[in-house]
């Protein structure tokens, strides 16, 4: 017997550069494709971090400690620029028409310099840093990969205890993400998704720490800072099958996902 669940999806346009450090190879600083749960979780307003972070540990698990059993946020994945210009540009690209915009979305790559405001700074050899210098990492200029503007990604929050229309009420029409707090642009909208049993495929990124099962096979990971994540991957079980408006695939995911669940 198959139950129904209202999910909500999130669209998330973004309106600035945006930048977080995904990974970092010498000088330069990378975004990834996807947005993870940790930052939605705060974006979206349902939890609050510190304002002073001493130490500089994430303290996720006990800032959801008391709503990780209600919904579940996914990490947002990135959509196709056809997908961007009939969502948010209401333009359909006729069929056996040209490439969409090229310009749109995707990343650019840029340089910064943080070099201190002095006439000269001293080139300091490795063996004579200064003492409060001496075994951190403190780049004074570099390259930064970031997402550049009009991106799209795709979000999902599955409700537990809470109604799908509540959520989706509290979620602000604009948000702030990454390390510069860049501008975002979010629309929600209520699917009718269903739950089965059985045989599945994943096709939508969660957390490699928030579901215990065992893939079977066909599984597809990427690594991101802090929570590597589940790209793809066979699983047997309860599944949620979330119906789009026949221009995608259904979304495919596990049921039931919890934020963490790993770690508590």
């Amino acid at each position: 017997m198959n139950d129904s669940i209202q999910v909500v999806e999130c669209s998330i346009e973004t309106l600035d550069r945006t930048l977080y450090a995904s990974r970092e190879v010498g000088d330069l600083v990378d975004t990834g494709d996807f947005i993870l749960s940790t930052a939605l979780h705060h974006a979206f307003g349902f939890v609050s971090g510190k304002y002073i972070n001493f130490g500089n540990k994430p303290s996720y698990v006990e800032e959801t400690s008391e709503i990780f059993k209600s919904f579940y946020i996914t990490p947002a994945k990135p959509e196709s620029i056809s997908e961007y210009m009939r969502k948010i540009l209401r333009v359909q690209r006729p069929a056996g028409g040209p490439e969409p915009l090229r310009y749109l979305g995707g990343h650019s790559t840029s340089q910064w310099n943080a070099r201190p405001h002095q006439y000269a700074v001293k080139n300091w050899k490795a063996a004579e840093l200064p003492r409060d210098m001496k075994g951190k990492n403190l780049p004074k200029f570099g390259k930064e990969r970031v997402l550049d503007q009009q991106n799209l990604l795709t979000s999902y929050i599955l409700p537990y205890e809470i109604e799908a229309s509540s959520l989706a009420a509290k979620i602000p029409r604009y948000i702030r993400l990454g390390k510069k707090r860049s501008k975002a642009r979010v629309s929600t909208r209520i699917i009718e998704g269903i739950v089965n049993e059985g045989e599945f495929l994943t096709n939508h990124p969660f957390g490699i720490y928030d579901y215990d099962g065992i893939p079977l096979g066909d599984l597809i990971s990427i690594r991101m800072r802090p929570v590597p994540l589940i790209i793809q991957g066979r699983y047997k079980g309860k599944f949620i099958r979330i119906p789009l408006d026949g221009k995608k695939d259904d979304v495919v995911l596990p049921y039931k996902l919890e934020f963490l669940k790993a770690k508590r």
